[in-house]
């Protein structure tokens, strides 16, 4: 018998919430996501997506729960920020038992109105279990194409992420691109809600005040890129037009800011790395420059992701240059010379010589729709019921 009939065939598989997810004004809620991510500790630094996303049901009288796996430090504990509570669990293979042991008794304590697993497929293959055995509904939050992820090595994850992407109550997903993939084989409805931005913090600042703030070159040309550095995100393409660049104006810099791959050097003429622990840091080094960059190469990951900086980038009216994939194609369609192919060092540095050459302020549209005020009031409007 086929992975898929034998799926199919499960009876735990068979069970379905048949009503829709329609559900009650302040919910109880059950975030399942991992403790750390983008090279930060996701719940003590308050940071990322999903906190970002449910502070702000929080906000409309939802209670909010998370629950963390804790892969790194193997800690279990419990945090309170911003009045959302935040379990925090030891996550392995010899320990995994505790997590599932917490997460039933939150399911029986606390008796949620939803289950909402990010992150991760094992969270979502682990949530859908309890969602059907405690007859709670589920949304299956998806910030990226799990394809790529290690998990999907396991066997049986792929199949059986996909069988819960196909049959639980309702899907989030990041991107319109990951939205297209998606609803090839999932016929209920697939929502988008995109990475935003704090547009409080992320704002045009003087360019010569930042440069002085972060000892950074004051009359020279930079080029920034905040992110993660490596060869899969268009690293070694940045780099090659980077130097193209320079022959044509040789007093220009290379501003990176993110974790760095190993193997990667970063010991080369103009290039300037600074850690900028601190998100006024990113503000600032983002307003230093004359052009931001987002060099990435297409594959299964940047093809369905939404870039965090891409919006940063956007709401501090920086002149941006990026990999025409996915959607950041969408994003920057209308803007003229936004835009080059993917894994093309020569297009790359004509395109950012076009900008350097006359620098402006970009007046980029519609950026409101990106706070997370804005996205929080849409996910409530589709836990609701509201499409």
């Amino acid at each position: 018998m086929s992975i898929s009939k034998r799926l199919n065939s499960s009876k735990f598989f068979k069970l379905n919430l048949k009503t829709p997810l329609v559900l009650k004004p302040n919910m109880k809620i059950l975030v399942l996501m991992k403790r750390f991510g983008t090279n930060k500790d996701l719940v003590m630094q308050n940071f990322g997506r999903q906190v970002r996303l449910f502070e702000q049901l929080q906000r409309l009288g939802h209670r909010i729960d998370f629950l963390c796996m804790d892969y790194k430090k193997f800690e279990s504990r419990k945090v309170r920020i911003k009045s959302i509570d935040y379990y925090i669990e030891p996550f392995s293979l010899t320990k995994f038992s505790y997590f599932l042991k917490k997460l039933r008794s939150l399911l029986k304590q606390n008796r949620y109105d939803l289950i909402v697993p990010s992150t991760s497929p094992i969270l979502g293959i682990v949530a859908y279990f309890y969602s059907r055995k405690y007859k709670v509904k589920m949304l299956y939050e998806l910030q990226d194409s799990f394809d790529v992820y290690g998990e999907y090595r396991i066997p049986f994850v792929r199949q059986l992420d996909r069988h819960i992407i196909k049959n639980c109550e309702a899907v989030v997903c990041v991107s319109q691109t990951l939205k297209k993939r998606i609803a090839k084989f999932r016929k209920k409805p697939v929502y988008v809600i995109e990475n935003g931005i704090e547009r409080d913090l992320f704002r045009p600042m003087d360019k010569g005040k930042c440069r002085k703030k972060l000892n950074l070159p004051s009359d020279a040309k930079i080029i920034v890129y905040i992110g993660h550095i490596t060869r899969l995100k268009g690293f070694d393409v940045l780099l090659k037009a980077f130097d193209r660049v320079r022959e044509k104006y040789p007093d220009t810099y290379l501003l990176l800011s993110g974790l760095v791959d190993r193997g990667i050097s970063l010991e080369h003429e103009n290039v300037i790395f600074r850690p900028l622990p601190k998100r006024e840091q990113v503000v600032m080094a983002i307003n230093s420059a004359d052009v931001a960059v987002n060099p990435d190469i297409k594959n299964e990951f940047t093809e369905f992701c939404f870039p965090y900086k891409i919006a940063e980038y956007m709401a501090c009216k920086v002149p941006i240059v990026a990999s025409d994939i996915g959607d950041v194609s969408i994003l920057l369609k209308r803007y003229k010379g936004s835009l080059c192919s993917p894994n093309d060092a020569e297009e790359l540095s004509r395109k950012i010589l076009e900008k350097l050459r006359n620098f402006k302020r970009v007046d980029y549209k519609n950026l409101k729709r990106f706070e997370w005020k804005a996205l929080g009031e849409r996910l409530d409007r589709i836990i609701s019921g509201v499409s």
